[in-house]
């Protein structure tokens, strides 16, 4: 069965946005550029909210990337792949290839981690990334925790019926004092004695 990858950015206080939504604090250098590159290499499809969609089709198949450090790799990856949009509002997704998904976010995602392929990948949005977790679908979170402390927005990881233990896997210490960290759900964490 396919994996489910969740790319996630957050400051120290624990925020993915501020309470307006923005992301002005967001900062990549060459290092964290290259952050995604492994895991793009292990999927072959990207799932995303409509915000974070909407976000990225403006960015992406500019010329932006490139003149801002990103490496090639990556803009040519993120245009390329398959995208699934989760939304109600669209009637249309131009940055293709992509589908437009209407179902109930925990179904669609059951069925495509059921449907063969690679590993399936989703990055920032908030409102997707959180009805997943609530339904155990995540396999495996990277998360970048940005050293900002930005007082108050809006937490990524919001259940409050349930814990969601996690066994690290890795962590990386970054240049710009940003740290990577990799994990697990504990459950799927666990070795055989």
């Amino acid at each position: 069965m396919r994996k489910l990858i969740a790319d996630l950015i957050i400051s120290l206080d624990g925020f993915f946005t501020s309470p307006k939504n923005e992301i002005d604090w967001f900062h990549f250098d060459e290092e964290e550029w290259a952050w995604p590159n492994d895991i793009l290499r292990r999927v072959d499809a990207m799932l995303y909210g409509r915000v974070t969609y909407e976000e990225f089709r403006q960015f992406w198949p500019t010329s932006q990337p490139k003149s801002i450090g990103a490496n090639p790799y990556l803009i040519r990856r993120l245009n390329e792949i398959q995208k699934y949009v989760f939304t109600r509002s669209l009637t249309d997704a131009p940055w293709k290839p992509a589908t437009l998904v209407r179902e109930e976010p925990g179904k669609a995602v059951a069925r495509l981690k059921r449907a063969p392929g690679k590993d399936l990948y989703v990055v920032g949005s908030g409102t997707l990334v959180g009805e997943l977790l609530r339904q155990g679908l995540i396999d495996e979170y990277f998360i970048r925790v940005r050293p900002i402390i930005l007082g108050s927005g809006r937490p990524i990881f919001v259940d409050p019926n349930a814990r969601h233990p996690l066994k690290l896997v890795s962590a990386k210490t970054f240049k710009s004092g940003l740290i990577g960290l990799h994990y697990v759900p504990l459950s799927l964490g666990k070795t055989k004695s």
